[in-house]
């Protein structure tokens, strides 16, 4: 899987890919690194297993969070909410553990928005602040490699194989 700022990809797809990645006889297998870990019905994603991450995935909808959302018009400061069950922010949790130790690491986040039954990539993204309730997103001027065969910048490669 190979994306650009504004590509588009199936909701569907995007699922399949996040479930076979977890199947090691599914052509999205590239070993046990590599799984794509998530929280049901949430909408975040991680690569890897703790400390070692690679990327996190977030998916947002307009409205879902009252914080969340762009915070300049050039839509390059983003404030995405920590996952609250009931309000309350465990701070433990999985999902929030990858937000908050997204500075120390420096592994980027690939944030989808919201659009139709489709997610629209926005960027590869680092955290700038910590909130209370939320993390302030700002997008990386280049993208980061996550494997060996992308070397140019110009788009981020999820999968190293030739199969995606």
């Amino acid at each position: 899987l190979s994306l650009t700022i504004s590509d588009i990809i199936n909701k569907q797809n995007l699922s399949q890919l996040i479930q076979k990645s977890k199947k090691d006889d599914s052509e999205n297998w590239e070993g046990k690194d590599w799984i794509i870990k998530n929280t049901p019905q949430q909408g975040i994603n991680w690569i890897g297993e703790h400390p070692n991450i690679k990327a996190v995935i977030i998916k947002t909808k307009d409205g879902s969070y009252a914080d969340d959302g762009w915070k300049n018009n050039e839509k390059t400061i983003y404030s995405y909410s920590f996952k609250a069950a009931k309000g309350i922010i465990n701070f433990n949790d999985s999902a929030n553990r990858v937000l908050i130790n997204q500075p120390i690491s420096n592994y980027p986040i690939l944030l989808f928005t919201d659009s139709s039954n489709k997610w629209e990539f926005q960027g590869c993204f680092k955290i700038i602040d910590i909130l209370e309730k939320a993390v302030i997103l700002e997008k990386m001027i280049s993208f980061p490699s996550l494997n060996d065969k992308n070397s140019d910048n110009d788009d981020v490669i999820l999968y190293k194989n030739e199969h995606t």
